[in-house]
């Protein structure tokens, strides 16, 4: 890991933890970011939520728990997904509510459509059918519905801008995220690709591993999975005392460019990465390993068009929420959602009331810097 430090800017204390190990100061933040203020963009996606668009949005349909083995199921459903009074809210609702808790438990065969691997190049059909079976030893049906859209049909980008003006969910393990996924798996399989995570949190209030007032900006990239290098490229930002990011609403962007990117929450910088060396070179990889962005530039794989996703996850086992006193499952234990479920005495009273449990965004801008305006 690398050396971290605190700085106070604005109503903000920033967490910083750079890509190279050196510690961020206010002046430099402001120097590194100028080279991308400069940069001209077009408006190519705007969403200010008067209706849901679906021309806009796809949703992802899946039981699969993201790759994370979360709690949720994401459904296309106006009880998950919705607009209201020009809001568009990602809301958290049980499967025991649709199906009945006993079938949720037991002998609730359900069947749920697709999901696309988020780096493959095409959508492609996998299997999401869970069978519940707690009776003979198995696992609920993932208990908590929700939401999780894209823009991998309607918009992508290499190089420009990301604002997402939105509200964070109050209530423990939710996990509200505001990440990008490239368009084509132009260089392998996740994370070889890479993955840029604009801003991730967890709803709880009293969390010794993050909460409601801490939010994170991660890239992820390496030539496997077991060399994700996302640790060096990952920072966080914390809010001063007594303020949350479920309080208001804040603004979350990405600022992008063949020279490098940064992350912000309302003008105020998370991540700074410079594309001044190879990511092969920067990992410091293993002899053994291949490089897979031999034939890209620089900054590659961060030099291919990512496509935006918002959602709203529940829980999970990779490590997200590590194990704590408190925490109703444990990510050892092989029937860990069961766990969740059945301790919900212990988290539902947590959860906001009405749309405050509810991931809220108010608008969505894109910018491309390739684009004629």
């Amino acid at each position: 890991m690398c050396p971290i430090s605190w700085s106070s800017i604005g109503a903000f204390a920033l967490l910083f933890q750079s890509a190279f190990g050196f510690e961020l100061k206010a002046d430099a933040v402001q120097r590194m970011t100028a080279q991308y203020e400069r940069k001209e963009h077009c408006l190519v996606f705007e969403d200010q939520f008067n209706q849901f668009d679906l021309s806009k949005w796809q949703h992802e349909t899946t039981l699969a728990g993201g790759g994370n083995w979360e709690f949720q199921w994401y459904t296309n459903n106006r009880s998950n997904s919705y607009v209201r009074d020009g809001v568009l809210y990602l809301h958290p609702t049980f499967t025991s509510e649709f199906m009945g808790e006993e079938a949720m438990k037991d002998n609730g065969k359900k069947g749920q459509g697709i999901v696309s691997r988020a780096a493959q190049t095409i959508p492609i059909m996998v299997s999401c059918e869970r069978m519940s079976g707690a009776v003979s030893g198995g696992n609920y049906i993932n208990p908590i519905r929700s939401a999780r859209i894209r823009t991998l049909e309607s918009v992508a980008i290499r190089y420009g801008k990301v604002e997402v003006r939105a509200r964070l969910p109050r209530g423990d393990w939710l996990w509200p995220a505001i990440w990008m996924m490239p368009k084509y798996a132009s260089y392998g399989t996740w994370p070889a690709s890479g993955e840029i995570d604009i801003m991730e949190s967890r709803g709880n209030q009293y969390y010794s591993h993050g909460n409601i007032s801490n939010i994170g900006s991660t890239l992820h990239w390496g030539p496997s999975y077991d060399l994700n290098k996302a640790s060096m490229t990952h920072a966080e930002a914390i809010l001063s005392e007594d303020e949350t990011f479920a309080d208001r609403f804040h603004t979350y962007g990405l600022e992008w460019s063949a020279e490098g990117l940064r992350t912000y929450v309302d003008d105020k910088t998370i991540l700074q990465v410079d594309f001044d060396e190879p990511f092969f070179e920067r990992g410091n990889f293993p002899r053994w390993s291949m490089n897979p962005w031999d034939s890209g530039d620089i900054g590659a794989p961060f030099d291919q068009e990512f496509y935006l996703i918002l959602n709203l996850a529940v829980g999970g086992v990779n490590g997200f929420f590590p194990d704590a006193p408190h925490k109703p499952w444990s990510n050892r234990d092989p029937h860990a959602v069961n766990a969740f479920w059945n301790n919900r005495n212990q988290w539902l009273p947590t959860w906001g009331k009405g749309n405050r449990r509810a991931f809220a965004i108010d608008s969505v801008k894109i910018w491309s810097a390739e684009e004629e305006c």
